[in-house]
């Protein structure tokens, strides 16, 4: 089956800013995949020194993956690196270069790289843009196999038509780490922890602007004209309203009082704050790919935060017999010149988004007119009730600036509490 993918035509912005020579330019097609179309909307360049190349197979492969991977943390759920975008003087899909079929083995392994993430796919598409006499082939290629074949890719000038679909949630989740976890490092407590709220997050249920609908029914459902008893239809402004999806926990408790378990542990981590998840989708996506996307979106999320936060720290910083507290990025939300999907930015403690501005822009190869358009929609963290004890100890990032992107994350806490026993007595 051939694959079909529609792009509005305001991503061709690409292509006049590629440059003429015959060293090409690489970047990343981002969009949602559905059932039986994928949606494109945008194209991010991705970075280059330029004074180094002469020629294609002098692509700064590293540069590129590691475009992608600070891109894959920044895509609202749903939405996905579907594969790389090559302006070329000529095709470089017949026969497939060896420069691009590397790119795309790295770049699927890079994105499957953290499993949060949700953006690893086995089948990438490779868009071919030969600039004279202006024209573009896609195929795509199956990372598993090796096989390429054709796909139909189509720009269109109307604007693609997006959903919203706003949820919060609330997390107060508790780890505790046995004597052999004790020895790990702070990112293997963050991962263990963010695992056991990811198997949580499986056994959750979304309800969707109040409204129990079968998980085969589209997002559009919820739009539907409805007639009143004059004639008069809805208003079509109606279809512009976000939705807000409610988040139902199937909590699964032990039968009886000797199912439970006690174990000795050594120690605790703690997470605990709110985030805002925020996706777009598709007029036929379906209320279980909602579903999967917003957990997608929570975990990514998550998942981002910690790791920046973990990277930006000097070493472990975590004393025998103290209690810790460590303030992750907060997220925030950017738009982007022209594309209604917004993208997620990080900031650490302290930061503000015009910060982000010249990142931005070198991140998706864009130039902001003005004003930075942003929403802070999780706010800082309120540490003050967390400073009570004289023995808790606040670790911060010392070096925020660190990063090619910025941060801006929710105001989750991960709270390290009492690492060896003779803390709780």
């Amino acid at each position: 089956m051939v694959r079909n993918i529609l792009a509005s035509d305001n991503v061709l912005s690409f292509f006049i800013c590629a440059p003429k020579d015959g060293s090409g330019v690489v970047g990343l097609i981002i969009g949602q995949c559905g059932a039986d179309r994928d949606y494109v909307f945008y194209l991010a360049r991705s970075p280059a020194k330029r004074d180094k190349r002469s020629s294609f197979d002098d692509i700064e492969e590293d540069l590129v993956l590691d475009h992608a991977k600070q891109i894959s943390r920044m895509l609202p759920g749903g939405m996905n690196i579907l594969g790389i975008v090559v302006s070329h003087p000529e095709d470089v899909t017949s026969p497939l270069h060896p420069k691009v079929k590397s790119l795309l083995s790295n770049l699927c392994k890079t994105l499957d790289y953290n499993r949060f993430y949700g953006n690893a796919k086995k089948e990438m598409i490779i868009l071919s843009f030969i600039p004279k006499p202006q024209k573009y082939i896609c195929k795509e290629y199956n990372i598993s196999n090796g096989t390429l074949q054709l796909a139909d890719f189509k720009f269109t000038s109307k604007k693609l038509k997006w959903y919203r679909i706003d949820c919060a949630l609330l997390i107060d989740e508790l780890y505790y780490l046995d004597k052999e976890e004790n020895k790990s490092s702070l990112e293997e407590h963050i991962k263990a922890i963010l695992e056991q709220i990811q198997k949580k997050l499986n056994n959750v249920e979304f309800i969707i602007d109040n409204q129990y609908k079968n998980k085969d029914e589209c997002i559009e459902s919820y739009f539907k004209k409805k007639i009143s008893k004059r004639g008069s239809k809805k208003d079509d402004a109606d279809d512009d309203r976000p939705l807000t999806a409610l988040a139902l926990f199937k909590q699964d408790f032990p039968s009886s009082p000797s199912m439970h378990q006690v174990k000795e542990s050594s120690g605790s981590l703690k997470m605990t704050g709110k985030i805002i998840s925020r996706i777009w989708v598709q007029s036929k996506t379906t209320v279980a790919e909602i579903s999967e996307f917003l957990k997608q979106d929570i975990m990514c999320s998550l998942a981002s935060r910690c790791e920046m936060h973990v990277d930006s720290l000097t070493e472990e910083e975590i004393s025998e017999g103290i209690n810790c507290i460590h303030e992750p990025p907060r997220r925030v939300l950017i738009s982007l010149p022209d594309i209604e999907p917004m993208f997620s930015d990080y900031l650490f403690p302290g930061e503000g988004p015009l910060g982000a501005k010249t990142s931005l822009e070198e991140l998706f190869g864009v130039k902001f007119e003005g004003k930075l358009i942003s929403e802070d929609l999780e706010g800082e963290a309120d540490m003050s009730k967390f400073y009570d004890s004289k023995v808790v100890i606040k670790l911060e990032s010392t070096s925020s600036g660190k990063f090619m992107y910025s941060a801006i994350g929710l105001a989750v806490i991960i709270l390290l509490v009492a690492l060896l026993i003779h803390t709780y007595l």
